[in-house]
């Protein structure tokens, strides 16, 4: 006899998700706006930059012929990936549509495209890397962190009305709202 029932729902994760990082007297996270704006305006630009100059980027990244025209061809698509990321991301965060589980989806993403981006893409950038290749690795190590503090403070999302409001901090008072 097979059991065909779900072990968990999407529902049950999601508020397993959110209690990890809840902590009852704290408020509203003021700083998700700012946060979630700055990864909207890297990732657009990422990912547009990824789509319009593959070819340039290819030729940054590897002195190889050969490997030019796959790795073209991937930057692409992960340009393409990134804006589907960020449709996804923005209307979950946006529209209260699990945003623990579907922040914490992104963050394994993100770990995982980093780890096999370091093995297969930047190989040759890391053996002379400039200022330029640096401060893009910290730019991405950032955006890691930031999706890491989203996903802990998925608990203490702002009300609707202030998801995107970035000078919510400078509010005076902030009522409790993660309910969309």
């Amino acid at each position: 006899m097979e059991d065909h029932k779900p072990r968990a729902i999407v529902s049950e994760l999601e508020s397993l998700i959110q209690s990890w990082g809840a902590v009852p007297w704290q408020s509203v996270d003021r700083f998700f706006p700012i946060r979630f704006c700055c990864q909207l305006c890297l990732i657009l630009g990422a990912g547009f930059w990824l789509i319009f100059d593959a070819h340039e980027i290819a030729q940054t990244l590897t002195k190889d012929p050969q490997n030019l025209p796959r790795l073209e061809k991937f930057l692409f698509f992960r340009g393409w990936f990134l804006l589907l990321v960020l449709a996804i991301g923005a209307y979950s965060y946006l529209k209260n549509w699990y945003p623990a589980t579907v922040y914490s989806a992104f963050l394994l993403i993100g770990l995982t495209n980093l780890v096999f981006d370091l093995f297969t893409v930047y190989p040759e950038r890391l053996a002379s890397p400039n200022p330029f290749f640096t401060l893009f690795l910290l730019v991405r190590l950032t955006m890691l962190w930031s999706v890491f503090l989203a996903v802990k403070n998925a608990s203490r999302l702002p009300q609707a009305k202030d998801r995107i409001n970035v000078f919510l901090p400078f509010r005076k008072q902030t009522e409790r709202g993660a309910e969309g």
